[in-house]
């Protein structure tokens, strides 16, 4: 099951949740828990930078950032599909237990992805007040964390796809 979603589309996906100003309100026009969605970014974003001794609480909401940033892009990728909210959770334990990078290789053209990592993450790395040594270090963790959400959108964006073809 490959989609292999291009760079216009994510061109196109990455508009859509560039023009709404609250995250809160893109995830909750999908019907779904904001606070689900903020908790499952921020211990995403823990569990990534405490792998890498990040303590302090302005760089985990970054990372949460990173996260919800990649997840309501890969919930958007799918064009005029409405996610199931109660499918949310298996999404989560399914990326957990492949991988992101396996869910989304299912899904995307790499290269693709690449792009918008790399434009994505140089932009919050950026943005982030900390001393430049800690910049170079940080990017990739956050990388990590936005390629989480991205998989996790993918796969809810989906529709459980997976489960009707596994039976």
């Amino acid at each position: 099951m490959s989609e292999s979603y291009e760079a216009g589309d994510f061109e196109r996906a990455v508009a859509l949740v560039s023009a709404e100003p609250s995250p809160e309100a893109l995830v909750e026009r999908l019907g779904l828990d904001w606070e689900y969605v903020a908790w499952l970014a921020l211990d995403a974003s823990v569990a990534v930078l405490g792998e890498h001794a990040e303590q302090r609480g302005i760089v985990v909401s970054y990372g949460g950032e990173a996260f919800t940033a990649g997840f309501l892009i890969g919930v958007h990728l799918h064009e005029g599909s409405v996610p199931e909210p109660a499918k949310l959770t298996a999404a989560v334990d399914l990326v957990q237990e492949r991988g992101r990078h396996a869910v989304i290789a299912d899904h995307c053209d790499l290269a693709s992805v690449a792009r918008v990592e790399d434009v994505y993450a140089g932009a919050l790395v950026e943005s982030l007040d900390v001393a430049d040594a800690d910049v170079d270090q940080l990017r990739s963790p956050l990388t990590r964390i936005f390629e989480a959400g991205l998989a996790v959108g993918l796969e809810l964006g989906s529709g459980g796809d997976r489960d009707a073809a596994a039976e």
